[in-house]
Parts: C-alpha cells; sequence; structure tokens
C-alpha cells in the first residue's frame, strides 16, 4: 500500500520532527507546505528521511488553496493513501498496525480520535466537543478531487476534502496527540488568529450579549477572566482535564 503524508505547516519547530517522525514509517514520503516559517521548520523538516519541503509560492492567508497545493503536488506520485496532519500533532505510538488495519477495509476515509493535550504532555482535556471530538485525517486519494474553504479566509476546510469523506470510519483506537494548545500563551496566540480572521463566527461561539469572551472562548477557557473555568459555553464547559494515560 502507498501511503504518502501531506502536512501544510508554519512556524512548528517545536513539534515538527515528533509529528513527521509518528508517521514516517507508514509513509513512502511526506509533503510538507511551509507557509513561511520564520523558525527553523524547514530545516528541521529537510533533515528528515523521504521528506520533501514545498516552500509556498503565496501570500495571504487560504488554507484550502495552501492544500490544494499540495494534492497537486502528491498525485504524481500516485498514492493508494494520503495521510494529512497537522504540525503540531503526532500519531499516537502503536497506533501504526491498527491505522494499516483501517486502511485494508472499504473505507475512502478515516477519522481518528484527537486528544488535546492541555497544560502537561501527560494531561488532556475531555470536556465539551475535546471529550470525544474525532476528525477526518486519512483519506483514500481520488485524482482531481480538491478541498473548498467555508469563510472568506478559506480555513477550516479540514484535512480531508468533502468528496472523499462519504464512507467515513471512526476509529477510536488510532489517536492524534494535539500540542497545539498545550500551553496558556499558546491558546492566546490562537485565540487571538481567529479573532483576528473569523471574529463573528456563530458557529465558534460568538454571541453579541458578551462581546468580552469574542469568538472561539472555549479555547482560552480559564486562561482569561472573560472566560472562566466553571463557565457553560457552546462546545465546552466546565473545564476538565484528565490523564492522558487513560484515553490511549
Amino acid at each position: 500500500m502507498k501511503i504518502i503524508g501531506l502536512l501544510r505547516v508554519k512556524n512548528e519547530s517545536r513539534w515538527i520532527e515528533r509529528s513527521i517522525g509518528s508517521i514516517l514509517p507508514l509513509c513512502e514520503r511526506v509533503l510538507v507546505f511551509d507557509d513561511h516559517s520564520t523558525d527553523d521548520t524547514v530545516q528541521l523538516c529537510a533533515s528528515l528521511p523521504k521528506v520533501t519541503v514545498l516552500p509556498s509560492p503565496f501570500q495571504g492567508l487560504n488554507e484550502a488553496r495552501d492544500k490544494n497545493y499540495l494534492l497537486e503536488q502528491a498525485e504524481p506520485l500516485k498514492p493508494e493513501w494520503i495521510i494529512a496532519i497537522d504540525g503540531d500533532e503526532m500519531l499516537a505510538p502503536g497506533c501504526e498496525d491498527r491505522l494499516r488495519n483501517a486502511m485494508n477495509t472499504h473505507h475512502s476515509c478515516l477519522s481518528p480520535r484527537i486528544l488535546y493535550l492541555w497544560d502537561s504532555e501527560h494531561q488532556i482535556r475531555t470536556d465539551g466537543v475535546y471529550g470525544d471530538f474525532h476528525r477526518e485525517s486519512m483519506f483514500r486519494f481520488q485524482p482531481g478531487v480538491r478541498f473548498i474553504g467555508d469563510n472568506g479566509a478559506n480555513f477550516h476546510c479540514g484535512n480531508v476534502p468533502m468528496a472523499c469523506r462519504q464512507k467515513r470510519l471512526v476509529v477510536d483506537d488510532v489517536q492524534l496527540l494535539h500540542f497545539g494548545y498545550i500551553d496558556r500563551d499558546l491558546r492566546l496566540r490562537k485565540w487571538d488568529f481567529y479573532n483576528q480572521n473569523d471574529p463573528t463566527n456563530r458557529r465558534e461561539g460568538f454571541d453579541p450579549k458578551y462581546p468580552e469572551r469574542r469568538c472561539y472562548p472555549h479555547i482560552v477557557q480559564g486562561d482569561v477572566a472573560a472566560v472562566p473555568a466553571d463557565l457553560k459555553l457552546m462546545h465546552a464547559g466546565p473545564l476538565h482535564l484528565e490523564e492522558l494515560h487513560t484515553c490511549v
């Protein structure tokens, strides 16, 4: 089975070696789209075996455009399956055989569980959507499929094209560990980023009655006075944390 890894990254030097290293045993090649990183992400990626770094030829934020560019570069490699993860997450150790077995079914898309590490590499958040969150992250490649963005910046387009999601298999015994919210500073930066680019998204918790919470308040629950840990929100809350070993 020919598997290709695809990652779209920017300034992920803190995690990128672990991220790519977690899927390298499964992949014939890994293509990394670098969105103008200013740290040593590119150098770290280039030092890994079977990895090709593709510098972005674009300017401005457009996730769907960038991921379509990645797909175009992958198509000549004739992959059977694509593993598409983020630069701040890694496949949990011991999941490789379970993932291969899932790929050998009739399904066209796999949706592993995402475990959000919170304040520690040994602790995850489990309230609200964080407690049982799955995201399509692997798909059987179909020539010509493309991503479609859902807002002005064309992000939130997912890791799998919509056309590949019809025969989805939820695989609870395959997990991705997500590092992107592990520190308070990371959560605050992500909250600011989303509010700069998607400030009034009601599906992500924007409520004009509470403008101080801004959009995506669940990301910073317990981190800012406007969103206390004991608050019940649209997608999460009150904040609840558990030991990672209970879920892997």
